[in-house]
């Protein structure tokens, strides 16, 4: 296939194109008649989604996707906004032939905040950057997503102090405090376990798989736009969506330090979230 994607430089997504290059996939920069799919890959500025949405009246014959990878209930809160052209997102959602997410209540965010209907949206499983590292346990909870203005911000910092629990927050932007790759996968190889306290998140973090695979236990919240639940299942620790419950669960997970698979089973597991598998997925279903 012959595939103009728009992307915004970010390494993640370069890794995307690569892998469709590596399965026998042309990328190009110039949208086309002679392209056989146009895609969106991440969220732009408002011009940039006024350009694409012009690229499908241009070329309204070939078929265009977005893969949305996130929309949450505070979105439409300007004080939580984050300056982001969300409102765009959902134009150019709207226009699409699919739309793909993350996970599923992921779908039902697009249908609330956008319109999008839910047969137009379909959940594919993001990929992890997988590491080698040799695991151990120096007495810390590692949460490693950034900071955002979910409904259950500043709980597992509050809950972990209360319980004289060490907590290490690695976050992004401008409170990040993980300076490189080395460091981060350092950092999570250390951990005690890996949690993701928010009340919803599109995949709860890739971080929780990449932990997994090396040996580390999961703690994610119950809650039925935790996109975690769906990578995860029955192999993760759960807490209900009160602050009580997630105190709990930290309380437990760390007098217990559960392990319960191999890390030949947990690696099995996680094939299905390699990048190879991801880029197949989306191809076999642009291809339905």
């Amino acid at each position: 296939m012959k595939i103009f994607a728009f992307w915004t430089g970010a390494p993640y997504m370069k890794s995307i194109l690569e892998e469709f290059e590596k399965q026998g996939h042309e990328i190009t920069d110039r949208p086309s008649e002679d392209c056989d799919l146009h895609i969106c890959l991440q969220m732009g500025d408002q011009n940039t989604h006024n350009a694409l949405i012009d690229i499908k009246k241009r070329f309204p014959d070939v078929p265009f996707f977005t893969y949305v990878w996130d929309c949450y209930e505070w979105i439409t809160n300007p004080r939580h906004d984050r300056g982001y052209d969300w409102s765009g997102l959902g134009r150019v959602c709207n226009i699409s032939e699919k739309v793909f997410v993350p996970s599923e209540g992921q779908r039902y965010r697009c249908l609330q905040h956008w319109g999008v209907g839910l047969e137009k949206t379909k959940s594919i499983p993001a990929y992890a950057p997988f590491f080698e590292q040799q695991a151990s346990d120096l007495d810390y909870v590692c949460d490693p997503l950034r900071a955002i203005p979910d409904r259950h911000a500043g709980w597992a910092e509050r809950a972990c102090s209360e319980l004289n629990i060490p907590y290490q927050h690695g976050g992004r932007g401008k409170d990040k405090t993980i300076k490189d790759w080395d460091e981060y996968k350092q950092w999570i190889a250390n951990s005690s376990f890996v949690i993701c306290p928010w009340y919803e998140a599109s995949t709860g973090g890739m971080s929780l798989v990449e932990a997994y695979y090396i040996g580390k236990e999961v703690l994610i919240c119950n809650s039925p736009y935790m996109g975690a639940k769906d990578y995860f299942g029955d192999r993760a620790n759960y807490f209900e969506p009160t602050y009580e419950s997630m105190k709990e669960s930290l309380q437990k997970m760390w007098e217990e330090r559960p392990s319960r698979y191999s890390l030949k089973d947990r690696r099995k597991f996680c094939e299905r979230f390699s990048l190879e598998n991801f880029c197949k997925n989306i191809i076999k279903e642009i291809d339905k």
